[in-house]
């Protein structure tokens, strides 16, 4: 059996690459894992954010919440490029 791979919200794998392919290997892909993945049960007492704040991050509990970086916008945050 493998290893156990410690927790990382940001994982990766190679795609498989036939030698018959006319194209170009991809290299590594990249993909996310949301934190509610790696939780049993969610647990009592957990950290609030305020109601306005939850309401911009998309969730209550700080624990659960994970930023996540569009790759495909450019420029500045509000994908505007300058």
């Amino acid at each position: 059996m493998k290893d156990m791979q410690p927790f990382t919200p940001v994982k990766s794998y190679t795609p498989f690459h036939s030698r018959f392919d006319p194209c170009p290997p991809i290299g590594k892909k990249y993909y996310r894992t949301p934190p509610n993945l790696y939780m049993t049960f969610q647990p009592e007492h957990m950290e609030q954010f305020s109601p306005m704040e939850a309401l911009r991050k998309g969730t209550l509990w700080k624990d659960l919440y994970d930023f996540y970086e569009n790759p495909y916008r450019g420029g500045d945050a509000h994908g505007k490029k300058g």
